[in-house]
């Protein structure tokens, strides 16, 4: 059966289709300079690249100028009338595997490493998502997680979502127990996917309470805000379709694909060919529970808690054509994004 985006969704994902058709675009971002987490805003038109970006614990917007040269990103920050410092990102930003973007005075001292990624939301009525923080220098917390607001009557689903959201983050931060009293624990989110009616958040954990090793991990959110609950995996599908078996095998076979992918940027930048490899990385018998998932506009993101040597494999978008003859028709990815 034939499938088209909904009028919904052409209106609520500007934003996305803006970028499939290479004209004057606007993006939004989220990531962190160091160890502080930001949000930013591009308009690109060409070559030539505006906008602005804050901290998440400061709120006040930075302007940004500057140009796309041979897939190079250069970025000048303007406050008031004094540049104060540049980004620089090597590869583009929607590189698999890493933009190398950093931050500097425009001098290029104070460098530090930039994470951005793309945001995939479009709210109307007057409804937008603002970043909100929880900060404990003393045992070392830096939380950033987003809250719905509305120029009018929040929504109660709205209401209802910002408060899971935050017992979530808090009940996290509960859970941290460093080794002395003081640590590392920071977590800062990406909006997958967000409408008036869904939002799909992914919140990316670091701990470090002094043990054997840091730990990431993720931990996800899908809220039906029109229906006032929180969705399960299994709202996504028929009853007892084999939609499990289908995404192992896809996620195996992108996993080997990505780790080839790894191992041959790391030879070329170390001037030597790639390590031959047999067999891939893991196979489907290897692959333990879900321990999140979310919605985006491409597919499914699946996350698993693999071991610390292969935790970079975390988490794989699953395009809609691998589960679609097993969504439910009326279901939530087909009301925001298919239909028939």
């Amino acid at each position: 059966m034939k499938r088209s985006l909904t009028r919904a969704t052409l209106i609520g994902l500007l934003v996305v289709i803006c970028a499939w058709s290479g004209s004057a675009q606007t993006k939004v971002y989220r990531g962190s300079i160091g160890n502080s987490h930001i949000q930013m805003r591009l308009n690109f038109n060409g070559n030539d690249v505006s906008g602005t970006y804050a901290y998440d614990s400061v709120g006040q917007d930075l302007n940004l100028t500057g140009r796309l040269n041979n897939g190079t990103l250069e970025l000048t920050e303007v406050s008031g009338k004094q540049k104060t410092g540049k980004f620089v990102c090597r590869k583009p930003l929607s590189d698999s595997i890493d933009s190398e973007c950093t931050w500097s005075k425009m001098d290029g001292t104070r460098e530090s490493m930039v994470t951005l990624a793309e945001q995939h939301f479009a709210f109307a009525n007057g409804i937008q998502l603002t970043p909100k923080t929880i900060v404990n220098r003393r045992t070392g917390v830096s939380v950033s997680y987003p809250q719905i607001s509305s120029s009018g009557p929040l929504p109660a689903g709205a209401q209802a979502f910002n408060r899971l959201i935050l017992a979530l983050a808090q009940k996290k931060i509960g859970e941290f127990e460093p080794v002395d009293g003081k640590g590392v624990f920071d977590t800062n989110y990406n909006i997958l996917f967000g409408t008036n009616e869904l939002i799909s958040v992914e919140m990316m954990e670091y701990y470090d309470g002094g043990g054997a090793h840091p730990n990431n991990s993720f931990w996800s959110v899908t809220y039906d805000l029109k229906g006032n609950k929180e969705l399960k995996f299994e709202d996504l599908f028929k009853p007892d379709g084999d939609y499990n078996s289908a995404i192992a095998k896809y996620v195996v076979a992108d996993i080997d694909k990505r780790a080839r992918a790894v191992e041959e940027e790391d030879a070329r930048q170390s001037g030597r060919k790639p390590e031959p490899r047999e067999g891939p990385l893991l196979d489907t018998d290897q692959l333990n529970e879900l321990s999140g998932w979310g919605i985006t506009p491409a597919g499914l993101i699946v996350y698993f808690d693999f071991p610390h040597v292969i935790a970079f494999f975390d988490k794989t978008t699953v395009p809609y054509s691998v589960v679609q003859p097993f969504l439910k028709t009326d279901g939530p990815v087909a009301k925001a994004i298919l239909q028939p």
